[in-house]
């Protein structure tokens, strides 16, 4: 009985929070977002890398096809295929909030997903994911290019940076609002804007963290497919299709650890503003329990 006192003052200790999935059920510090989302990213790769590899060939089929009519039609390949590469982009970044969104609530609540749920759930949010993002790229990057546009002098085209900077840190959430919550392409920014209000910083911070930590993990996972590619236009092997099978899965993964992760850590930054503004862990440690699915931290 004496152990269950504590060892400053007396009294019982407070009941540690309950932990069904990847995180705690209660406010996360910066160190506990980056390594949940670390911890998702390993118990949800095979069904991430599964959709997403979904998405990458459909992509593929939009550029091959492009260049395809374009050949057909006797028209300069590279004119379309610029277009049709920044909309695949635009569509594979859409899929890949999409998924992130759909993986958050079974990694926080600690169940199982597969590509193909994944792909079920995400499905009826791609359309606002998509018309989000365009609302976002629009905020951040709109000023800057209709300066440009306007011919006037690149100088002022700069001075719009700091407000795309602040619009787009206020962004940050909507399109894993987007894809969680059920409200639009407007609501969704609307709604990231107040939960990012009084943690602007902080978002700022983690973004920007995560974007560089994906685009090192990214190199680094890329490197073994890139040597081993290289290995295979060695003369005596004459892997040439070796080698371009290579190199495109590598930069599939690469791409994969791209999007996902800094996804799936503004997905667990927004839990963490719900759970400091909302009492999320209330509707959360009920779903946990009833599934069965429940630990202490």
């Amino acid at each position: 009985m004496d152990g269950q006192w504590t060892h400053w003052g007396g009294g019982w200790p407070a009941p540690r929070p309950p932990r069904p999935g990847v995180i705690s059920l209660r406010p996360l510090t910066s160190g506990e977002i980056l390594g949940g989302a670390c911890a998702a990213l390993a118990r949800y790769w095979v069904p991430l890398t599964g959709a997403m590899l979904f998405g990458q060939l459909a992509a593929l089929l939009l550029l091959a096809a492009t260049a395809l009519a374009a050949l057909a039609l006797h028209v300069r390949p590279v004119a379309v295929l610029v277009p049709a590469a920044a909309l695949a982009t635009l569509l594979t970044c859409a899929l890949a909030s999409a998924l992130t969104g759909a993986v958050l609530r079974p990694a926080v609540l600690g169940r199982r997903a597969t590509a193909r749920t994944l792909l079920r759930a995400a499905r009826p949010r791609f359309g606002a994911v998509l018309g989000t993002q365009l609302l976002v790229l629009g905020a951040v990057a709109g000023p800057g290019a209709a300066v440009l546009a306007a011919g006037l002098p690149p100088l002022l085209a700069a001075a719009t940076l700091p407000a795309g900077l602040w619009l787009g840190v206020l962004c940050a959430l909507a399109p894993t609002v987007a894809a969680c919550e059920d409200p639009g392409p407007v609501g969704a920014l609307r709604r990231s804007a107040r939960l990012v209000r009084g943690a602007w910083w902080r978002t700022l911070g983690l973004t920007a963290l995560t974007a560089a930590l994906a685009l090192a993990a990214a190199y680094a996972v890329q490197l073994p497919f890139a040597f081993a590619g290289a290995l295979s236009l060695i003369p005596a092997v004459d892997g040439g299709f070796v080698h371009a099978v290579l190199t495109a899965l590598g930069a599939m993964v690469a791409q994969t650890l791209l999007l996902c992760f800094p996804q799936l850590t503004a997905g667990l930054l927004y839990t963490d503003r719900r759970l400091r503004r909302e009492d999320l862990a209330a509707e959360l440690t009920g779903r946990s329990a009833r599934s069965g699915g429940f630990s202490s931290a």
